[in-house]
């Protein structure tokens, strides 16, 4: 209210009567004006719904980071760092495959080994086989590896795909075992001190140990190294049993030894190629030496006992001109035999590991597609004069050779539609077994065999 617009009556008023008149006036004035209801609709849109408090989670509690036994070369008690054991769901249509396997997988002494057979009754067995029985599909995905379990009561496959799952075969059913692995199932084998229990090495970069009868799976190994060569992932590429270790390749040319029994702890590491190992074996019967191919054209022999954490010198080197996919002893260590993408197979007398050894005794030309890099030639178990590999000619087919370059016999059938980039025998009986980039079986037996 202006001094000038004051009254005689409003001068006699004390401040607080002014003041309390003055606030009456403006009142009126938001009344006549609509100010006052209008602050009153915005207050009761903007009151406050009432909260209704929630149970809040407790707080996750926060394990301490694991420290890595294996880098620490520590064992480890409790078993598997990497994995905990993975214990496989099975099906109601399984239970009657586990529990059948569990008497197959028995082991009697072989009964008219094929592979001791002399060489003329050898060939004739050899000449008699036929896929008598349709391919098997066994996965959704290429077969990528493959093993015979050497009982004789039937016939009982693993096979590992391109998409890391392991599938078995007994006779004429198939039992999924699931995705074991991340990636491609390079390389898969019966142990040999417990033929209930296999192995497998897997692109991802680790090995697995699998028990075929519990029907469990776990992670005994898993590289922790980046490849010098191509990409930095981190794979591993084959292994080899050597008592009750493993001898396993890396895609960083490293060798690796474990214990089975201490999965986690590397007892001996050796790096033996510049790139990836693509394949290794123990001697047959000198277990302390090893053999094994690379990735730049060297097959290259090693003494185990001379593993040290930085390098290793070879035994004996074999130069190849190109880039290798395997090479594999024979029976008794005599003989070598090497498969290079040049296109040819080449055969070594290992008698003796002198410089002449390094010398090829016998070049196989070989038809290989361009694309096609894991041929690999291997000698049939118990045998020195026979080796086999699956073969790029058409029609499909695969093909067992002699130490001199002759096609012994080709495994070819008219039920055979397409080519098999793998192929496994069995250790003491004349079945041979290929798989193919669409997940299926071609059994060659004889006529009685599988029936």
């Amino acid at each position: 209210m202006d001094e000038n617009n004051m009254s005689d009556e409003d001068e006699s008023l004390t401040y607080e009567q002014l003041r309390a008149k003055r606030i009456k006036i403006n009142e009126e004035m938001f009344d006549i004006l609509g100010v006052s209801q209008a602050a009153k609709t915005l207050a009761d849109c903007l009151k406050k719904k009432p909260l209704v408090k929630k149970n809040e989670p407790k707080p996750a509690a926060i394990e301490p980071v694991k420290r890595s036994l294996r880098i620490a070369h520590l064992p480890n008690p409790q078993g598997s760092y990497y994995s905990d054991r993975l214990s496989i769901s099975r099906r109601k249509k399984d239970s009657y495959f586990v529990e059948k396997l569990n008497d197959d997988v028995a082991i009697k002494e072989p009964v008219n080994d094929f592979h001791t057979l002399p060489s003329k009754k050898f060939v004739h067995v050899l000449r008699s086989l036929d896929m008598n029985i349709p391919s098997i599909k066994m996965s959704e995905f290429g077969i990528q590896s493959l093993a015979i379990h050497p009982s004789e009561t039937s016939l009982i496959i693993a096979a590992g795909d391109r998409k890391g799952n392991i599938t078995l075969y007994d006779r004429n059913s198939v039992m999924q075992m699931s995705m074991v692995h991340k990636a491609q199932v390079n390389c898969i084998s019966f142990c040999t001190w417990d033929l209930n229990k296999l192995f497998s090495t897997s692109h991802d970069g680790s090995v697995g140990y699998g028990d075929t009868v519990k029907h469990t799976f776990e992670i005994i190994y898993k590289s922790e190294r980046k490849c010098i060569s191509r990409s930095n992932i981190n794979h591993t590429t084959w292994h080899s049993d050597y008592e009750r270790n493993l001898l396993i390749g890396n895609g960083s040319g490293h060798v690796d030894m474990i214990d089975t029994r201490l999965p986690d702890k590397i007892i001996n590491s050796a790096w033996c190629h510049q790139r990836s190992v693509c394949t290794v074996q123990c001697h047959p019967l000198l277990k302390h030496y090893f053999l094994t191919s690379s990735e730049i054209g060297e097959v290259s022999l090693w003494d185990i006992r001379s593993m040290t954490d930085k390098h290793i010198n070879p035994v004996l080197r074999f130069k190849h001109p190109k880039e290798l996919t395997s090479s594999f002893f024979s029976a008794d260590g005599t003989k070598m035999v090497s498969t290079c993408i040049d296109n040819n197979i080449r055969l070594f007398n290992t008698e003796k590991f002198n410089l002449d050894a390094t010398k090829p005794t016998c070049i196989i030309p070989y038809f290989r597609q361009y694309y096609e890099h894991s041929l690999q030639a291997k000698w049939n178990p118990g045998r020195n004069d026979a080796f086999f590999i699956t073969s790029m000619l058409w029609p499909a087919r695969m093909q067992v050779y002699d130490c001199e370059g002759n096609v012994l016999h080709d495994l070819i059938s008219k039920n055979m539609k397409s080519r098999c980039n793998v192929l496994e025998v069995h250790p003491t009986q004349a079945i041979y077994v290929g798989g193919n980039t669409y997940g299926r079986l071609h059994i060659f037996s004889t006529k009685n065999q599988l029936i």
